[in-house]
C-alpha cells in the first residue's frame, strides 16, 4: 500500500496525470492530509471525501487515515463568501479566527484559543505553495495577509489546525494556511469583470493554462482593479494588481516547476474610529460618521507634509494605505528514485516593500474624541509657548475650518500611522528526501533556511486635529484670543511625534525529520525540528517631541505650532524629531527552539476513525522583541527574561464520519501558550501564559439538489499567569468568543442556477483582557448565486453583510459607561457586488 501512496502523492504535489483521475469537489471538507503514509489503492477507488492535500505533511494521505485537522477551499467554494478580502475567506475555515475589519489587509488571525495579544497572525503560518510568505506574521506594519491575494490563479486554500504543523513549518505552533496555484494542468481559462453595485470598484480576473506538449505546460492569472472600495473615502484607495506565472516540465521519474509572482497594489486600510457604545455589548454611530461604511481618511488632506525618520521633508500620500509591492521568484522540483528515495526541493527570493499610511484615532488623556469648542479648550489649557510660558486661555480659543469658518460638531486627534517598508525581502528554502523502507514505514529528513530582511522606517508620525466627518473630514486651526497665539495650524498640532528607523536580518536553520509507520488499520508518526535563529541589526527611535525648529507653512516665521519650544502637557510640538538625537537598541543574538509532535489514527471500519496528536511547538519573537523592555542587552544580546521564542503546547484527539451523504468530524483540543509580547498603541508588555480548551466541530450533508456544509468551534480559554498585571489573570483573553461558526446552505436550480447563504456568526466576547467590555454576539449573513446564461457565460452575484449588522472586532478603551464614545474596529457593513465569468 505504501509504494501505491508514493506514486498518487508525487501525481498531486507535482500536477501530474494521475491527479486527473480525481473528481474536483465544491465542499470544504473533502480534503485530507497527514504525516502517516497509506491511501486506497487506486484512484477510481476514492470517494471525493478521500481526496488528499500537501501542505505540512510527510506524504498526503486521505483524511480518514490522517491524525491531524484538515481543511480545504476550492474556487467553487470561495465564491460562497462573498469575500471582501483575503482574510475573509480564512475566516471560514474551522478553528481560526480572522478579523477582516482593517479591509483588505491588516487583519489579525489566530487559531484554537491560542492569543492574539496584538495583531497579524503571529502563530499561524500563511504560506503560497508550500513556503512562506513573510517569515513573521505579526511584523509591525507588514502583516502577513497584505502581501497575498486570490484571484484566478489560485487552485485552493489549505489549512492544518496544531497537529504536525510546528514540524513541518517554521514558526508555525499554530497551523499553517497554504495559499496553492493553479498549475494549468487542464487546459483553458476564464475571464471575469466584476463590479460594486453599492460601492465604488471594478475588478478583471483572467487566468490560462495550456499544454505546450505532453511533458510541458503553463498557467497564467491575476487580476486588476481600480476604486474606492467599500467604504467612503473620496479617492481611489484601491488601485492595483497581481500577476502569477508557472511552468512546469514532467519527466518519468519528477517534475521541475518555476514560479513567478509581481504583486503591485494598494487597498485603503481602516484603522479605530470612533464609535458610540450603547450598552449591553451593543455598539453604533457618532454624529457624522458611520465606522462601518465610512472612514476618517479625507480628499480635503490626502497629502501629507512630514519628516522621514532622519528628518528630511516629505510629502505622503494618504490614498496609498496599505501599498504592497512583491517581486517573487521561484522553483520546486520533486524526483523519485531506485529503492524508494523521494527528493524534494522549494525555493523562492522575493523582494517585498510597500508602505502603510492611515489614520488612527487617539486620545492621550483628555484629547479623546470630543465637540470642536471642548477640543481647542483642552488644548489651549496644557499647551505652553516658545517662551516657556503657559498659553494664556482666559479669553477663551476659536477654532475654525481652513476656509476661516467657525468650526462645529465632534474633533478628534490623528496620530497618522505613517510607515515606510523598504525591505522585507525573504529567501527560503526548504529541502527534503524521504526513504520507504519495506513497505510500511517512511523516514523523511530535510532542511530549512530563511533569511528575513526587516527594514523599514517610521516616518515622523502627525498629530493632527480634524473634524469627525466620514465623507468630509476637514483639518481644524485653533487659536487663543488673548495673544493671537495659533495651537493647531491646518490641522497640525505636532508633525512630529515619534521616529524609528528599523534595520533588522533574522537567518533561520532549522533540520527536520519524520517517521511514519503503517501497520493494518492503524497508522503513527513522530516528527521533530530544532529551528536556529541569528538575529542582527539595529532599531533607532525617537520620541515626543521635536528637537529642531521648522517652517511647516513657509512663512519664514516660527510660529508655537512650529517651534520646538513649544509644547503641550504630552510634548507635542512642531519641531522636527531626527535621529541625530535618536538612541540605538542594537540586536545580536542566537535563539534555538526544538519542536516536536506524535500521533496515530486508527479506522474502526470502513466509515469511522479516531486519531489523537500530541504537539510541542515554538515561535521565534522577531521584531517585536525591540519593543519589550529589558529584553535586550545594550550589546544586543539576550537577557535572561527571554529565550527569543515562545511557546504552544497542544493536545488533540479527533472523531471522523463519513458516510455516503453525510461527512462529520470533530477534534477536541487543550492548548498552553506562553508569550511574551508588546503592544504599540498602549504600550504594554505581555509576559503571559494562556490556557484554552474546547472542540472543533465539521461537517457536510447532501440530500438531492439541497447540500449544507459547516463548522463550529467552541472555545474556553483564559490568562492563567501574566508577570505584570495579576488582575487579569483567569480572565477570558480579549476578542475570544465561546462560540464562532459558518454555516453555508446551499440549492441547484437544475443545472442554471445556484443560491446559497454563508451564516458567519460569534457569541460575545470581551474587547479587552479587563473583561468590562463586549460586543454582543451576532451573526453576518451573505448570500451568493450563479447563473448561467450559456454553458461557458456566468453572471453572479455576491452580498456581503446583508443585515448591515454593526460589529466591532476591537476597541481600545476597556471600560465605557452607556452614551460614550470609544475608539472601535468595525467589520464592514453591507455591500454588493455582481460579476461576469467567462470560461474558455
Amino acid at each position: 500500500m505504501i509504494e501505491e501512496s508514493a506514486v498518487i502523492a508525487e501525481g498531486f504535489q507535482a500536477g501530474s496525470e494521475t491527479q486527473k483521475h480525481f473528481k474536483p469537489h465544491s465542499i470544504a471538507l473533502a480534503v485530507a492530509m497527514a504525516s502517516s503514509v497509506a491511501v486506497p489503492a487506486t484512484a477510481e477507488e476514492m470517494p471525493e471525501i478521500e481526496e488528499v492535500m500537501v501542505t505540512a505533511t510527510a506524504r498526503p494521505v486521505t483524511k480518514m487515515e490522517s491524525s491531524v485537522s484538515v481543511s480545504a477551499l476550492d474556487t467553487e467554494e470561495m465564491a460562497k463568501y462573498a469575500p471582501r478580502s483575503t482574510a475573509e475567506l480564512f475566516r471560514s475555515l474551522p478553528g481560526i479566527r480572522a478579523e477582516s475589519s482593517g479591509g483588505g489587509g491588516n487583519a489579525n488571525i489566530t487559531v484554537r484559543g491560542i492569543p492574539l495579544a496584538t495583531g497579524g497572525s503571529k502563530y499561524m503560518q500563511i504560506q503560497e505553495d508550500g513556503l512562506p510568505v513573510l517569515e513573521y506574521g505579526d511584523i509591525n506594519f507588514g502583516n502577513t495577509d497584505n502581501f497575498v491575494r486570490t484571484d484566478s490563479s489560485l487552485a485552493r486554500i489549505e489549512s492544518v489546525r496544531g497537529g504536525s504543523a510546528s514540524t513541518f513549518a517554521s514558526n508555525s505552533p499554530g497551523g499553517v494556511i497554504n495559499m496553492i496555484s493553479n498549475t494549468g494542468e487542464e487546459e483553458g481559462g476564464n475571464v471575469g469583470l466584476s463590479f460594486g453595485a453599492d460601492y465604488d470598484e471594478s475588478r478583471l480576473d483572467f487566468g490560462y493554462g495550456h499544454h505546450l506538449n505532453d511533458t510541458l505546460r503553463f498557467y497564467v492569472g491575476g487580476f486588476l482593479r481600480e476604486g474606492e472600495g467599500i467604504r467612503e473615502t473620496g479617492f481611489d484607495g484601491d488601485s492595483g494588481g497581481q500577476l502569477k506565472a508557472n511552468l512546469t516540465k514532467e519527466f518519468d521519474n519528477g517534475y521541475v516547476r518555476l514560479y513567478y509572482k509581481h504583486l503591485d497594489d494598494r487597498v485603503t486600510t481602516y484603522l479605530p474610529g470612533p464609535v458610540t457604545y450603547k450598552g449591553d455589548g451593543e455598539f453604533g454611530t457618532v454624529a457624522n460618521f458611520d465606522a462601518s461604511s465610512q472612514t476618517l481618511h479625507s480628499d480635503n488632506y490626502r497629502y501629507i507634509s512630514t519628516f522621514d525618520a532622519y528628518g528630511n521633508p516629505v510629502t505622503r500620500d494618504l490614498s496609498d494605505g496599505i501599498e504592497s509591492l512583491v517581486e517573487a521568484y521561484g522553483f520546486e522540483t520533486k524526483f523519485e528514485f531506485n529503492d524508494g528515495w523521494t527528493v524534494t526541493d522549494k525555493f523562492r527570493i522575493s523582494d517585498v516593500s510597500g508602505s502603510f499610511i492611515s489614520p488612527f484615532t487617539d486620545t492621550f488623556g483628555d484629547y479623546g474624541p470630543q465637540s470642536t469648542q471642548d477640543m481647542a479648550d483642552t488644548i489651549c489649557a496644557n499647551a505652553v509657548g516658545s517662551s516657556g510660558e503657559a498659553i494664556d486661555c482666559s479669553a477663551g480659543t476659536t477654532v475654525t475650518y481652513a476656509n476661516g469658518e467657525e468650526a462645529e460638531g465632534l474633533a478628534y486627534v490623528d496620530l497618522l500611522f505613517d510607515t515606510e517598508i523598504h525591505d522585507l525581502g525573504l529567501i527560503v528554502n526548504d529541502f527534503k528526501v524521504d526513504k520507504l523502507i519495506g513497505d510500511n514505514i517512511v523516514v523523511s529528513g530535510g532542511f530549512y533556511y530563511s533569511n528575513q530582511n526587516i527594514k523599514t522606517s517610521w516616518n515622523s508620525w502627525n498629530a493632527l486635529v480634524q473634524t469627525v466627518d466620514g465623507s468630509n473630514s476637514e483639518n481644524l486651526t485653533i487659536t487663543a484670543n488673548a495673544n493671537g497665539d495659533v495651537l493647531v495650524d491646518d490641522g497640525v498640532w505636532s508633525a512630529s511625534f515619534l521616529s524609528w528607523a528599523w534595520d533588522l536580518e533574522y537567518e533561520t536553520y532549522a533540520p527536520y525529520m519524520n517517521v511514519a509507520i503503517d501497520i493494518g488499520d492503524f497508522t503513527f508518526d513522530v516528527s521533530a525540528r530544532h529551528d536556529m535563529v541569528n538575529a542582527k541589526g539595529s532599531l533607532v527611535s525617537s520620541c515626543c517631541g521635536g528637537d529642531t525648529d521648522y517652517d511647516l507653512n513657509g512663512d519664514g516665521i516660527i510660529s508655537d505650532v512650529e517651534s520646538a519650544s513649544a509644547s503641550d502637557a504630552f510634548g507635542f510640538t512642531g519641531g522636527v524629531i531626527t535621529m541625530a538625537n535618536g538612541s540605538t537598541q542594537l540586536v545580536d543574538y542566537d535563539a534555538d527552539n526544538t519542536s516536536f509532535s506524535l500521533g496515530g489514527n486508527y479506522i474502526l471500519n470502513d466509515s469511522m476513525a479516531i486519531f489523537a496528536r500530541y504537539s510541542e511547538g515554538g515561535r521565534a519573537i522577531a521584531d517585536r522583541l525591540l519593543q519589550i523592555s529589558g529584553a535586550l542587552n545594550s550589546d544586543g544580546s539576550l537577557t535572561d527574561t527571554t529565550d527569543g521564542f515562545d511557546s504552544v503546547d497542544q493536545l488533540e484527539i479527533g472523531y471522523k464520519l463519513s458516510t455516503g451523504d453525510l461527512d462529520f468530524f470533530a477534534t477536541y483540543f487543550n492548548t498552553v501558550t506562553e508569550e511574551t509580547n508588546a503592544e504599540i498603541t498602549s504600550g504594554l508588555t505581555f509576559v503571559r501564559e494562556y490556557e484554552a480548551q474546547g472542540i472543533e466541530l465539521e461537517a457536510a450533508y447532501s440530500y438531492g439538489d439541497f447540500s449544507v456544509n459547516g463548522n463550529l468551534t467552541w472555545t474556553d480559554a483564559e490568562i492563567s499567569k501574566d508577570a505584570n498585571d495579576s488582575s487579569v489573570v483567569g480572565n477570558t483573553p480579549r476578542r475570544q468568543a465561546d462560540f464562532i461558526y459558518t454555516i453555508t446552505p446551499q440549492y441547484n436550480f437544475g443545472d442554471d442556477f445556484t443560491f446559497g447563504a454563508s451564516l458567519q456568526g460569534s457569541t460575545e466576547y470581551f474587547v479587552s483582557d479587563s473583561n468590562q467590555l463586549k460586543q454582543e454576539g451576532y451573526v453576518l449573513v451573505n448570500l451568493f448565486g450563479s447563473y448561467y446564461l450559456t454553458e461557458d457565460l456566468t453572471v453572479s452575484f455576491n452580498i456581503n453583510n446583508l443585515t448591515d449588522e454593526f460589529v466591532v472586532t476591537e476597541v481600545e478603551e476597556s471600560y465605557a459607561e452607556v452614551g460614550d464614545i470609544v475608539r472601535g474596529r468595525a467589520i464592514s457593513g453591507r455591500s454588493t457586488s455582481v460579476s461576469f465569468n467567462y470560461a474558455f
